[in-house]
C-alpha cells in the first residue's frame, strides 16, 4: 500500500506520478494512433490509484500534523491519557472506509493502539494493548498483573497470559533501554533494547515462566470508545452494520463483561491516584476502563513487527513489501509514518511509528469498483523478481492458502480461519496468474513484455489460446509506478479485448454470405446437369466420340470445385485453413488432370496417320495412369506443406491502424506453399494451353479439341486475371473469397458447358433426323399393321404368333471366359444376319421369319486384353485388310471409295479403342459384321466384366421407346462389379419388355447357393424399370409385360440325394448322365430349377429344360469335354415370365447351347421368343360403367427388408384402362393426376386388416388385353421413401369377363405376395364387380 507522510512530503510524489503519466503519453484514444490506444485507461488508473493511495496519505499527514501541532501528549501514554488520539483515529477510519485501510500506531514503550476490521466481520474493532515490555516474571509486582487478563475469545473462558515456543518473541532492555544513535540516522536517538526470542528449554519450573502485556481486542460503540454496554455496540447483520447490537465473544452467544479487572494498570494510574486523594485510603485501585468490551487476548508488541522496524531503521515515510498481517493472516502492505519527540536539550527522540494497513485484497477490489463497467483488465504487481501481486481488477485471490503443517497441500476451504490457525498464506506472482481469462490474458502480457524489457512505448498482443487464431485476443500496455524514496515500485499492465476485423470473414449474416452459397450450389448444379446430361447420351455416337471417361471426370471435378468454394464461408481457423488448402488445390489438380491427358490422347491417336493412331498403345487403362501424376505431384507439395509449413489461421494485428483489429488469414509461415502452388499452376496451364493448341485442328468429330482449346484458355485467363485483380488491388479477405468463387464458377462452368453443349446439340440433330426416318418408316408400317390388326382381333393368339407383327427376339447370353473371342466363334453363337433359319427350334419346325426382330445379348468376364499392331506398317496393313462387312438395306453411311470407308472405320476404331476399350469396340464390330448393316445397335451397357446390348431390324428400331438402363453390383461389399447385374427396359408397341443379364456368385455349396438367391433379389431391388405410379416405384420382377432372366447364373449340380459322395463320385455320377443323355435325370439335380420350384428366387419364372449338355466347365475347344474341377452344370441359364393374361403371348422357339464356340470354360446358350404385341391383342367391350369394389382386404405375414416390424398400408395402381377412385373427381384440384388410392397405415402390424371397403369406377368401356390392376403393399417409413413390402397384378380383362346379361359378380382372392422374386406374404380380398345404373 502507498502512502505519503504529510501534505507537504505528498506533493513530490505527486509531482513524480504526473512525470510518469507524461511518459506513457503513447496510448491511444479511439481515433488515433494506435499507440494511445491506453492513454485514457492508464491516466484513469494513475488517478485511481492515487486517489485510493491519499486516503492513506492524508490520514497520517492529519494524525503527523496534529502531533506536530501538540494536539495530544506527545508520549502518547495510555488511552485515558489519548482519548483525542483515539477520536482522530476513528475519524480516520470511517474516512477510509471505501478504501478498507486501517489506521493504527505503535510507540518506543510498547503501546499499541489502531483499529481493524475482525476475522468475523467487517464492523471496526479497537485493538489496544497498555504499555511495557513483555517476558516478565510472573512474580512481577507491577507487571504481573498482566497474567491474568487474558481470556479465550471463544467464548470468554479466562487464561494466562503466558509466552511460549510458538508465540514468545518480547523486547529486552539494554541499559533501561538507554537512547542510542539511531542505526538509519544518527542525528536521531532510539531507544536501546533487542527482540528475544522465548524458549521453553530454560524454564525449569511455573516460577520460570514468563507472561506477556496482551493486546486486546475491544467491542467499541457509535463513537469508536471501548464498550460493552449491551444495545450500544457497532455489530454487523444482514442489513449492514447496526448500532444497538450487544457485545458478545465469538460464539456469538456469550455476553462480554469485564468491569471486575483490578490493578494499577497504566491506563488507569492517575485514576488510581485520584481515588486515593479523595477517599483517603490505600485500599487497591479498581481498573473498570482499561479492558471493558475486550473479548480477544494476543502477544503482540509492535516493536518486533516488521512494519515497525523497518520504519524505524528508515526514519522516513515508506510503504512496506507485503507480508502476512497478524491479525487475520491476510497479505497487505503497510504504509509507515516516523514519528519524533525532542528532550530538553533539543535532541531529536525517536518515539514511534504511526501506520495505515491496507489488505490486498482491497486493492483488488478497488481496481474491481473502477473498472468493473469497462473491458479493461488492470494488474499492480511488484517489479522485482518474483513478481509478486498486489491487486487485479478481475478480483482474484492474489494469496492462496496452505496447511501449515504442509505447505506443499492446498488448505481445505472450511480451514481457512480457523482458530488456532492451521493455514498458511504464501502471494501469488504474476506467473501464478491464472484464475480465469482475463488473468490469463494478464500473464502472458507479462511474459510478452518480459523479452522487450518492458518498453513503454510498444503495445503487444496476445491471445486467450496461442494454438489457435480464433479464439479473442487483446492489447496490452505497461508503465512502472515508482515511489524511490518510499520502497514502492509496482509494475501496471492493463489489457482490453480486440475486435477481429469482420471484412476478412465471410459468415452468416453477411452480404456476400449467401452470394457465395448461391454460386458455388449454381456453379455445383449446373456442372453436375451437365454430367447427367451429357452421361445419359454416353451411348449416342456423338457422345462416344468426345472420350466420355474424361469429359465426365472434368465435369464431376469441376461441380466438386465449385463446391469447395463452401470453405470460403465461416470463421477461419487452422482446420479450416487447412481443408481449405487441401480442398481446393486437389479438386483444381482433379479437374486439370483429365483434361491433360484428354488433349495428349486425342493428339496422339488423330493427330497423327491413322496407321500410326492404330499402333498408339492407350487405352482407357492406360490413359488413367496418365491422369495420376498430376495429383500425386499435387499431392506431394500439399503433404509436404502440411507437415513443415501448413496454411494455418494466423493473426494479424496492425497498431498503426486508427483502430486496431485483428485479422485472421490463412496464411502458411513463409510463402513457400504460394510460390510452390503459382509455379506448379504456371507450368500446368502453360503446358496445357500449348497441348489444345496444337489439337485444335483436328478432325471436329472426333476429341472435342476446340472445346479443349477453349477449356484450357479459359481457365488460363481467368486464373490469370483472378491472380492479378488479387495481386494489385487492395480488398479484404473476404473480397478476395468472392473474387475466387467468381473465378472458379467462371472458369468450370462455360469451360464444362464447352465441352458438352455443342455434343448435346449434335446429337440432338442426330435424334431427329432418325426420328424423322423412322416416323416415315413407322407410318407406314402402322398402316400394314392396322390391317393385319383388323383381323387379328378375331384370330387365337397362337394365329398372332405365326404373324410377320409378331415380335421374334433372340436371346443370348455367354460367358466369355476373359478371352478374346474369334469371329468363328462368335458366328457360332450369333446367328449370321441374324437369321431364324440358323438356330434349331424346339420342335424341328422352321421359325416363320427370315430374321430376329431383337436380339439380345448378355455377357459376363467379357474384358480381355486387345494385341495392338507393333509398328505403323502392320497397323497400315491392318488397315488394309480390315473387313467391310455386309451394307444395309440403306446402303452405306459414307459415300466414298471402299478405300476411303476402310480408313474412316479404322480411324474411328482406333480412336473409340482408346476411349471405350479395345475390346468394347472389338465385340461391337464383331457382332456388327456378323449381323450385318440391317441391325443397329439399340442399347449398349457395360459394368465391369458384364455386357448387356440389345441389337434390333432397323425396320423395328423405330417402334422401339423408353429405353432405360439400369443394375447392380453384388461384388464384394456390393460394391465390386465382378458380379451383378445390367437390366434395360423399353417399350415396343405398348408391351413392356424387360431384360435383366446377371453373373452371380461362384462356386458349389449351400452358403454359395443362398448368396446367388441374395444376388438375384438385390438386383431386382436396385432395378429401375417403369414407373407406372407417382413416387411409388413398383416391384421390377412384375411392372413388366414380359421379362427375360439370362446370365451366367451359376447355379449348379447338386445331388442331394447322396451327401456323402466324393467330388469324384458326383463328377462321374455327372458324366455318366451325360453320356447316357439322361438329360431329365440330370435336370432334376438342378439347383436353379429347384430353387424357382420352391420359391427362393424369380417366382413365377419359368425356364425351358434343359434338354441338352451342361455348359460348364469344359475345356476351349469343341465340342463338351468338362474339367474334373467342378461338377457339370447348368450354370448359363435363360428364364421368362409374362403378366398375368399375357402368357400365351409370349412362345419359347428355340433353348441351346453352342457347342462351337472355343475360347472360354463355359459354352454360351440361345433362346428364341416369339412375343405378340399389345397392340395386336383384341380388346374387351364392356356396356356402360362399373364398379370395382375392395373388401374384406387384409394381408398376412408381413415382413420389412430386414426382418423386423411394418407399417403396411395398400395403394392400388393400374394400367392400360380409365379408372378413378369413387368420390374423386377425375381431375382433382387438391391432389396430384396420378396419385393412385391408397388405403389407411397400419402401424407395427404384420398382419393388418381394413375393415372399410375401397371402390374404383370404370371410365371407359374398352378393357385392352394388357389391362392389369397392381396391388401394392407398402412399408410406410419416416424420413426416407416408402419401401415395398409385397405386390400382387391382376388381369383386368379377366375380372371384367361376365356372363351375358350378368350386371354382378364376386370374386374371392386369396394369394400369395412377391418381391423382388421372393414370396413376400400372403393377401386376401373380395372383389365386387358391379355395373352403375344410369
Amino acid at each position: 500500500m502507498s502512502a505519503y507522510s504529510s501534505s507537504s512530503s505528498s506533493r513530490p510524489i505527486l509531482a513524480f506520478l504526473i512525470q510518469i503519466l507524461l511518459l506513457i503519453s503513447s496510448l491511444q484514444t479511439t481515433t488515433v494512433q494506435a499507440q494511445e490506444a491506453f492513454i485514457q485507461v492508464k491516466l484513469r488508473v494513475y488517478e485511481k490509484v492515487d486517489r485510493f493511495l491519499n486516503f492513506a496519505i492524508t490520514a497520517n499527514a492529519v494524525l503527523a500534523d496534529f502531533y506536530d501541532l501538540r494536539g495530544f501528549p506527545h508520549d502518547l501514554g495510555a488511552r485515558d491519557r489519548d482519548a483525542i488520539a483515539h477520536q482522530y483515529l476513528f475519524s480516520v477510519l470511517q474516512s477510509l472506509a471505501a478504501t478498507g485501510a486501517k489506521p493504527f500506531y505503535g510507540l518506543e514503550d510498547g503501546t499499541f493502539l489502531g483499529y481493524l476490521h475482525n476475522d468475523l466481520n467487517q464492523v471496526p474493532k479497537l485493538v489496544y494493548r497498555e504499555p511495557g515490555n513483555s517476558g516478565f516474571s510472573l512474580e512481577d509486582h507491577v507487571l504481573g498483573k498482566f497474567v491474568d487478563t487474558c481470556v479465550d475469545s471463544l467464548n470468554g473462558t479466562p487464561k494466562q497470559c503466558l509466552l511460549t515456543e510458538s508465540s514468545g518473541t518480547y523486547i529486552s532492555c539494554v541499559n533501561d533501554c538507554e537512547y542510542i544513535p539511531c542505526p538509519g540516522n544518527p542525528a536521531a536517538y532510539c531507544q536501546h533494547y533487542e527482540i528475544v526470542k522465548y524458549s521453553e528449554s530454560t524454564a525449569d519450573n511455573i516460577t520460570q515462566q514468563l507472561g506477556y502485556i496482551p493486546r486486546s481486542t475491544y467491542c467499541i460503540d457509535e463513537n469508536g470508545d471501548f464498550s460493552d454496554d449491551h444495545g450500544a455496540i457497532l455489530v454487523e447483520s444482514t442489513g449492514g452494520i447496526i448500532r444497538d447490537g450487544s457485545c458478545t465473544y465469538k460464539d456469538g452467544s456469550t455476553l462480554v463483561e469485564r468491569r471486575n479487572i483490578v490493578g494499577d494498570f497504566a491506563s488507569c494510574t492517575d485514576l488510581y491516584h485520584e481515588i486515593c486523594l479523595a477517599n483517603q485510603t490505600t485500599e487497591e485501585a479498581v481498573c473498570d476502563t482499561t479492558f471493558v468490551g475486550a473479548y480477544a487476548s494476543t502477544n503482540y508488541d509492535p516493536r518486533w513487527r516488521g512494519w515497525y522496524i523497518a520504519s524505524r531503521e528508515a526514519l522516513v515515510p515508506r510503504f512496506s513489501d507485503p507480508y502476512i498481517f497478524f491479525s487475520l493472516g491476510v497479505v497487505g502492505i503497510t504504509y509507515t509514518f516516523p514519528i519524533f519527540m525532542e528532550n530538553q536539550m533539543q535532541e531529536k527522540l525517536f518515539s514511534g511509528v504511526l501506520a495505515i494497513d491496507m489488505e490486498l485484497d482491497d486493492v483488488s477490489h478497488f481496481l474491481a469498483e473502477s473498472f468493473k463497467e469497462t473491458s479493461f483488465a488492470v494488474a499492480i504487481y511488484e517489479e522485482d523478481a518474483p513478481h509478486n501481486m498486489i491487486g487485479v481488477s478481475t478480483e482474484s485471490e492474489v494469496i492462496s492458502w496452505w496447511l501449515i503443517e504442509d505447505d506443499t497441500v492446498p488448505c481445505p476451504d472450511e480451514s481457512i480461519g480457523q482458530t488456532p490457525r492451521v493455514c498458511l498464506t504464501k502471494q501469488l506472482t504474476i506467473m501464478d496468474f491464472e484464475a480465469n481469462m482475463d488473468d490469463t490474458i494478464l500473464r502472458k502480457a507479462h511474459t510478452a513484455f518480459a523479452p522487450i524489457s518492458f518498453d513503454e512505448e510498444v503495445t503487444v498482443a496476445v491471445r486467450e489460446d496461442d494454438d489457435d487464431v480464433s479464439t479473442p485476443s487483446y492489447i496490452a500496455t505497461t508503465v512502472l509506478y515508482e515511489l524511490q524514496n518510499a520502497n514502492l515500485k509496482w509494475r501496471i499492465l492493463v489489457t482490453t479485448p480486440i475486435e477481429t476485423d469482420p471484412d476478412n470473414t465471410i459468415v452468416m449474416g453477411d452480404s456476400m454470405f449467401p452470394f457465395i452459397i448461391t454460386i458455388a450450389i449454381l456453379g455445383f448444379v449446373l456442372c453436375t446437369a451437365l454430367f447427367v446430361a451429357y452421361y445419359g447420351r454416353r451411348n449416342e455416337q456423338a457422345v462416344q466420340f468426345s472420350d466420355v471417361q474424361f469429359t465426365s471426370a472434368f465435369l464431376l471435378a469441376s461441380a466438386l470445385l465449385n463446391l469447395s468454394t463452401l470453405t470460403l464461408l465461416g470463421d477461419t481457423d487452422d482446420d479450416l485453413c487447412l481443408m481449405r488448402m487441401w480442398v481446393f488445390f486437389m479438386f483444381s489438380s482433379m479437374m486439370l488432370s483429365p483434361l491433360f491427358v484428354k488433349a495428349y490422347r486425342t493428339y496422339k491417336l488423330l493427330g497423327s496417320s491413322v496407321a500410326s493412331a492404330m499402333s498408339v498403345k492407350m487405352d482407357n487403362f492406360q490413359a488413367w495412369i496418365r491422369t495420376l501424376p498430376i495429383p500425386a505431384i499435387q499431392l506431394f507439395i500439399l503433404v509436404i506443406f502440411t507437415f513443415a509449413d501448413p496454411w494455418v489461421g494466423r493473426e494479424d494485428i496492425d497498431l498503426n491502424d486508427a483502430i486496431p483489429k485483428k485479422d485472421i488469414l490463412c496464411r502458411s509461415q513463409t510463402e513457400g506453399l504460394m510460390y510452390a502452388q503459382a509455379i506448379w499452376n504456371s507450368l500446368l496451364l502453360s503446358i496445357g494451353c500449348i497441348l489444345a493448341y496444337v489439337t485444335r485442328n483436328i478432325d471436329p468429330r472426333f476429341g472435342d479439341a476446340k472445346a479443349l482449346l477453349f477449356a484450357m484458355y479459359n481457365i488460363a485467363f481467368t486464373t490469370l486475371m483472378i491472380a492479378l485483380v488479387m495481386g494489385t488491388i487492395d480488398t479484404h479477405e473476404s473480397g478476395k473469397h468472392v473474387l475466387q468463387a467468381i473465378g472458379v464458377f467462371w472458369g468450370t462452368v462455360f469451360s464444362s458447358a464447352a465441352f458438352v453443349l455443342p455434343r448435346l446439340i449434335q446429337a440432338r440433330k442426330e435424334r431427329r433426323r432418325l426420328k424423322k426416318h423412322n416416323s416415315r418408316l413407322r407410318n407406314s408400317l402402322e398402316e400394314k399393321r392396322k390391317a393385319n390388326r383388323i383381323s387379328s382381333h378375331v384370330s387365337s393368339v397362337t394365329y398372332l404368333h405365326d404373324q410377320d407383327d409378331a415380335l421374334k427376339i433372340l436371346v443370348c447370353t455367354g460367358n466369355i471366359g476373359n478371352a478374346e473371342p474369334t469371329l468363328t466363334s462368335m458366328m457360332s453363337w450369333i446367328p449370321e444376319h441374324g437369321e431364324c433359319s440358323r438356330v434349331t427350334s424346339i420342335n424341328g419346325d422352321a421359325i416363320d421369319t427370315d430374321q430376329f426382330d431383337l436380339i439380345v445379348i448378355g455377357m459376363q468376364e467379357a474384358k480381355w486384353v486387345v494385341k495392338r499392331p507393333d509398328n505403323a506398317e502392320e497397323a497400315a496393313e491392318a488397315v488394309t485388310r480390315s473387313p467391310q462387312g455386309r451394307r444395309g438395306r440403306r446402303g452405306s453411311f459414307f459415300s466414298s471409295t471402299l478405300m476411303h470407308l476402310q480408313e474412316e472405320r479404322a480411324k474411328q476404331d482406333a480412336f473409340l479403342s482408346a476411349v471405350e476399350g479395345a475390346d468394347v469396340v472389338q465385340i461391337r464390330r464383331q457382332i456388327q459384321q456378323i449381323l450385318g448393316d440391317a441391325y443397329t445397335n439399340i442399347s449398349q451397357e457395360q459394368r465391369g466384366q458384364m455386357r448387356l446390348t440389345i441389337w434390333a431390324l432397323k425396320d423395328v428400331a423405330p417402334g422401339i421407346r423408353d429405353i432405360k438402363v439400369s443394375g447392380a453390383n453384388t461384388g464384394v461389399g456390393n460394391v465390386l462389379s465382378n458380379k451383378g447385374g445390367i437390366v434395360t427396359s423399353m417399350v415396343f408397341h405398348d408391351t413392356r419388355l424387360t431384360f435383366l443379364s446377371a453373373h452371380l456368385a461362384a462356386h458349389e455349396g449351400d452358403r454359395y447357393y443362398n448368396a446367388r438367391c441374395s444376388n438375384m433379389y438385390d438386383i431386382l431391388k436396385s432395378s429401375k424399370t417403369f414407373e407406372l405410379c407417382h413416387r411409388h416405384s413398383i416391384d421390377s420382377s412384375i411392372s413388366s409385360h414380359h421379362m427375360f432372366v439370362l446370365g451366367d447364373l451359376n447355379f449348379r449340380t447338386k445331388f442331394s440325394d447322396n451327401s456323402t459322395a466324393t467330388h469324384s463320385e458326383k463328377f462321374e455320377r455327372a458324366c455318366k448322365m451325360i453320356e447316357e443323355r439322361d438329360w431329365k435325370a440330370l435336370y432334376r439335380f438342378d439347383e436353379l430349377h429347384k430353387g424357382v420350384r420352391l420359391g427362393e428366387l424369380l417366382v413365377d419364372f419359368d425356364t425351358l429344360p434343359c434338354d441338352f449338355n451342361p455348359t460348364f466347365k469344359v475345356e476351349r475347344t469343341h465340342g463338351y469335354d468338362y474339367k474334373d474341377q467342378r461338377i457339370p452344370s447348368y450354370t448359363d441359364r435363360i428364364l421368362f415370365k409374362s403378366a398375368p393374361g399375357l402368357r400365351n403371348n409370349l412362345r419359347p422357339l428355340c433353348y441351346e447351347p453352342c457347342e462351337d464356340f472355343i475360347t472360354s470354360d463355359h459354352k454360351p446358350l440361345r433362346g428364341a421368343f416369339s412375343i405378340v404385341p399389345n397392340d395386336m391383342m383384341a380388346n374387351t367391350t364392356i356396356e356402360g360403367r362399373y364398379r370395382l369394389e375392395f373388401k374384406e382386404l387384409e394381408c398376412s405375414e408381413l415382413l420389412d427388408g430386414e426382418g423386423g416390424s411394418c407399417n403396411p398400408f395398400v395403394r392400388f395402381i393400374w394400367d392400360s384402362i380409365g379408372m378413378k377412385e369413387e368420390g374423386m373427381a377425375k381431375l382433382d384440384f387438391w391432389r396430384r393426376r396420378h396419385e393412385f388410392p391408397t388405403t389407411s397405415t397400419k402401424y407395427k402390424n404384420p398382419n393388418p386388416r381394413w375393415k372399410r371397403s375401397y371402390s374404383l369406377l370404370t371410365t371407359t368401356q374398352e378393357v385392352r388385353g394388357d389391362a392389369t390392376l397392381f396391388i401394392c403393399v407398402y412399408d410406410q417409413n419416416v424420413g426416407t421413401s416408402n419401401s415395398i413390402l409385397g405386390s400382387l397384378s391382376l388381369n383386368l380383362q379377366n375380372v371384367f369377363k361376365c356372363k351375358p346379361g350378368q350386371a354382378m359378380k364376386e370374386m374371392y382372392y386369396d394369394k400369395p405376395l412377391q418381391r423382388y422374386g421372393k414370396p413376400a406374404g400372403y393377401i386376401r380380398f373380395k372383389i365386387e364387380l358391379s355395373k352403375l345404373v344410369g
